[in-house]
């Protein structure tokens, strides 16, 4: 059988993650090159959008955009793939980081972290945004999911004054063992920091996935409470912040249930965005199974349990939003550590 150019990459990806030794985790020279292009093709987007918006200017913000919010490995890409679908909205090709890193790279603001208030909002910043959305979505409604939004919802508000906010809240410790996941083969990868990490699995300075407030003190520890910060990070910040987002404008699905009664849940956030049925949506939401999201390993059922001595040890960091989220937090039957 003839191998395409991407079986070919991974299993070059494959060899070089082969020849770490045990508990180590590193930056191969192909996942510095994926890293790279990936970065670079970003830059590219970010360029082909401010060439469409050069010579127009939007003074006034889209109507009732959405915003899908929820911790990284949450199951953000499934919800937002299944609304992809829907006619009336229109979206970045994926994540919004073009739009959002613009003016607001953490780079640009000392290295703080992704937290973001109305108070950041630079002063040509609305327009450009307002003009780079109206283009993209061409006079449809505008729908974005970038997970880092998690810590800014006070910016986006500030923004978009009618915005509606869909939040995804998954269990602990599936995310958690996700997030480890990822970390552990360099998925997601978010930023090269201009300090070092020492962790007891990494050396390095590339960061993965959303940068909480306070990150500099995680530069010693290891993967899993990283992890477990950033669960934690998301969904504190999402809660206290959507608290003061008048309720009309807010809808809370669990990851559970859209995954175990798919058509029922979509159908039922349609009605709440005010969006009409789709049959489109409702395809996708009939047969999830032919529509898998990228996963860093094979999905089986209760997978984080390969890793439920490196989940016991975060217990006592995630339990209590856990339990915020309604989720049970003992693990296996038993209490976590206190």
């Amino acid at each position: 059988m003839i191998k395409g150019p991407k079986d070919v990459w991974k299993g070059i990806k494959r060899k070089a993650e082969g020849r770490r030794s045990p508990g180590i985790v590193d930056d191969p020279l192909p996942h510095r090159v994926e890293t790279f292009v990936r970065h670079r093709l970003l830059h590219g987007r970010r360029l082909l959008l401010a060439a469409r918006t050069a010579g127009s200017r939007t003074e006034h913000p889209p109507v009732r955009p959405i915003f899908v919010l929820g911790c990284p490995r949450s199951g953000t890409t499934l919800l937002f793939r299944l609304l992809q679908r829907h006619k009336d909205l229109r979206t970045p090709s994926g994540e919004g980081h073009i739009l959002w890193n613009k003016y607001q790279h953490p780079r640009l603001r000392g290295w703080t972290s992704d937290r973001l208030t109305a108070d950041d909002v630079r002063p040509d910043e609305p327009v450009f945004l307002y003009t780079a959305i109206d283009k993209i979505a061409g006079g449809e409604r505008f729908l974005d999911k970038t997970p880092r939004n998690c810590l800014r919802i006070p910016y986006l508000a500030s923004l978009f004054p009618d915005a509606v906010f869909v939040l995804l809240k998954r269990d602990g410790p599936p995310t958690v063992s996700s997030l480890i996941e990822g970390w552990t083969v360099r998925h997601g990868v978010s930023y090269r920091l201009p300090v070092e990490l020492n962790l007891d699995e990494y050396q390095g300075n590339l960061w993965c996935y959303m940068l909480p407030p306070r990150w500099r003190d995680l530069v010693d520890k290891s993967i899993p409470e990283i992890a477990a910060r950033q669960y934690v990070a998301s969904y504190e910040m999402a809660l206290d912040d959507l608290s003061s987002i008048p309720p009309g404008r807010v809808a809370t699905i669990s990851y559970e249930a859209l995954v175990s009664r798919p058509v029922e849940i979509v159908s039922d956030l349609l009605t709440s965005l005010d969006l009409a049925p789709s049959p489109a949506v409702s395809a996708m939401a009939s047969d999830l199974s032919a529509h898998q999201v990228q996963t860093n390993s094979p999905p089986r059922p209760d997978k984080w349990r390969s890793r439920i001595e490196e989940i016991r040890k975060v217990m006592p960091l995630i339990a209590p939003t856990m339990d915020r989220l309604g989720y049970e937090t003992r693990l296996n039957g038993e209490f976590p550590d206190k």
